[in-house]
């Protein structure tokens, strides 16, 4: 496997020019291996990467800023990133992938004579705030620096063609403000499920009825490895299903089920990262039965529970 460094960046095609993309390319003799970068006022980057190694290669990779969000969706063939750390983030066609980033080093990874395609959102902080994004990023005065993974998961139709839309501008000199809109709505699509629930209508909800929908919301933090039911949190906060549900969706934007889910699938992702088996992670995260885990997360991350490497075994290994 070859180590390699993108030359400087440079000015694109004149087709291109107008919008100010810059294109970072390795040596010719790695093979066809560029990406065309544009950056927008407001801290909004954008990046096309085209790869076509004719050897493994091994891009080495440095990230020198503050907290970001990196969402990347992948369009064809599959790369890796491997940390310093031996933290792993992998791309692979057909789906997408969000992480929060700071300052940190790592080495990108292509297979010999494997095409790669990918589109990338590059958010600073300050737009993240701007949209209500923050709380993706780690809290103030947070000292660990390692990358956060927040998603990993398939994409559909809709996402796709935001993404080939976007490809087709870059390719026919579409105008910044055409590029913008694209790439915000982008970004729009794959933070939908982390944008703060709306604030309950005046009156809708009243002071009790919160009380006990935060009281429900408790139990499903505290108690997420037990078989819980809607009956039974009905029962224990005092309610019945229809308030109980409509609350939810007013005060959270979600259902009961839907946040237990939610709430067993990052956890199981963190106890899979820790390097216990799949079938303990299971029963940890309140699965009687492996298989109904095992169909559970690979139909929340796109990916089968099996596939998520342990750090510390990384760490080892490499």
């Amino acid at each position: 496997m070859q180590d390699c460094l993108s030359s400087p960046s440079r000015l694109v095609s004149p087709a291109m020019r107008r919008a100010n993309w810059r294109r970072s390319e390795l040596p010719s003799e790695t093979g066809r291996c560029f990406t065309d970068h544009l950056t927008f006022d407001d801290g909004l980057t954008l990046a096309y990467a085209s790869y076509l190694p004719t050897q493994d290669l091994s891009e080495s990779s440095v990230i020198e800023r503050t907290w970001s969000l990196t969402l990347t969706i992948a369009l064809q063939g599959q790369s890796n990133v491997l940390g310093a750390n031996g933290q792993r983030f992998d791309f692979v066609a057909g789906h997408s992938t969000l992480a929060a980033f700071a300052s940190t080093s790592g080495q990108r990874r292509f297979a010999a004579n494997q095409p790669v395609r990918q589109l990338r959102l590059i958010v600073e902080a300050p737009l993240l705030h701007k949209y209500g994004l923050h709380g993706l990023l780690p809290a103030a005065g947070d000292g660990n620096q390692s990358p956060r993974h927040l998603f990993f998961g398939k994409h559909g139709t809709a996402i796709r063609r935001q993404a080939d839309s976007l490809v087709h501008l870059h390719e026919h000199a579409g105008s910044l403000l055409e590029l913008q809109i694209a790439a915000l709505g982008l970004l729009a699509e794959h933070t939908r499920a982390f944008m703060p629930p709306p604030a309950p209508a005046i009156g809708k909800l009243s002071a009790t009825d919160q009380e006990l929908m935060l009281r429900a919301r408790a139990i499903l933090r505290d108690r997420f490895n037990s078989p819980l039911t809607i009956a039974y949190l009905c029962a224990a906060v005092g309610t019945n299903e229809f308030k109980l549900k409509q609350g939810f969706r007013a005060l959270f934007g979600t259902s009961p089920h839907r946040m237990l889910t939610d709430i067993r699938m990052r956890k199981a992702w963190e106890l899979l990262e820790s390097g216990l088996y799949v079938s303990t992670v299971a029963y940890q995260v309140g699965y009687k039965h492996l298989s109904s885990f095992s169909a559970a997360f690979e139909h929340y991350y796109g990916r089968p529970p099996k596939s998520v490497a342990p750090l510390l075994k990384s760490r080892l290994r490499h």
